[in-house]
């Protein structure tokens, strides 16, 4: 039993980035002893919720409509989300589980847990391709390491620290960056490590194809009130790295998350023409990557690398020659 806690304790590691520990459950008086002839129950916490694991045993032979009913035992007398966990099950049953909402866990090949809304299928464990683009959280990550020249490896827990992403969410950036191969990911002990290459000119040049302008939406504000929730942007900071002359409107970004909380506070116009400045709306949020009140020069050439116009072209080209990599 041991092999498979150890199975199971990889796999959450490895697709999620949780570092769990398996418990035996010590209170065990209050479930029908039939049940012990089946499973070996374990207590465990998965992203701050506790569950109760049963584990079941190599010899046991249970149907899903069995399983259905001992996990629902199992909940009503311990009042404890209840996961079922064994080592193989045919593709058939697992779809009966999932029929009955019956949470469980295969290591190495699918985990349903509805109510933490996971669903990880085994063909998407196995068929690791490279992503066409990266999810904003990824390629906040990677622009990040850019930005602030980080050679050290990171973990899932160091990065959630660092840009305020949920532990899950850096999990799964890891993974998208390791399957487009832009960085080496090693397990240490329990931990998982991203390592970065150390010459940041060809990270940025690998890491380019995947990388899409952080630009979702455009608003025209009747007037600026607050500038601190704000980075300056667009062709207004691009005129600060170059001979580019700044716009008659000036040029913001924030977070599409912020810029939503705040709404109210803000004066939109429907009309550039009746507008005091450009607001972009970004799908992370600048300041997790920029050092200062104006967003990152990586980001700002991912924002205006599509315009065509020779002299945004000719800034963005002077402003790249200028980093100092």
């Amino acid at each position: 039993m041991k092999d498979i806690v150890s199975l199971c304790r990889r796999y959450l590691l490895d697709t999620l980035g949780m570092n769990v520990t398996l418990s035996t459950l010590v209170d065990q008086g209050t479930l029908p002893f039939f049940l012990h002839d089946h499973y070996i129950f374990y207590n465990v916490r998965l992203l701050d919720e506790d569950f109760i694991v049963l584990a079941a045993k190599s010899h046991a032979k249970l149907t899903p409509a069995a399983i259905r009913k001992h996990v629902g035992l199992v909940n009503s007398k311990l009042n404890i989300k209840p996961v079922f966990l064994c080592a193989t099950i045919s593709s058939f049953n697992r779809k009966r589980l999932i029929e009955y909402k019956v949470p469980f866990i295969i290591p190495e090949n699918q985990m349903y847990l509805p109510d933490l809304a996971i669903d990880l299928r085994e063909h998407f464990i196995k068929a690791r391709t490279k992503p066409l683009s990266l999810a904003p959280a990824t390629q906040a990550v990677v622009l990040y390491v850019l930005n602030q020249k980080i050679t050290d490896p990171l973990t899932p827990k160091e990065l959630t620290v660092k840009l305020g992403y949920s532990k899950m969410s850096m999990s799964r950036s890891i993974s998208e960056i390791e399957a487009a191969e832009l960085a080496k990911v090693e397990t240490d002990g329990n931990k998982r490590l991203v390592r970065f290459d150390k010459n940041s000119r060809e990270l940025w040049e690998k890491t380019l194809p995947y990388l899409k302008t952080p630009i979702k939406k455009i608003r025209w504000l009747k007037s600026m009130e607050d500038v601190s929730l704000f980075h300056e942007a667009g062709e207004s900071t691009l005129a600060r790295h170059s001979a580019l002359t700044p716009p008659n409107q000036p040029v913001y970004a924030i977070g599409i998350g912020n810029w939503r909380k705040n709404r109210g506070n803000f004066q939109v116009s429907k009309y550039s023409d009746e507008a005091t400045c450009k607001v972009e709306l970004w799908s992370y949020a600048p300041g997790l990557i920029s050092k200062g009140n104006k967003v990152d020069p990586f980001s700002l050439y991912l924002s205006l690398r599509d315009v065509k116009d020779e002299r945004v072209e000719s800034a963005l080209k002077q402003m790249m020659e200028a980093i100092e990599w």
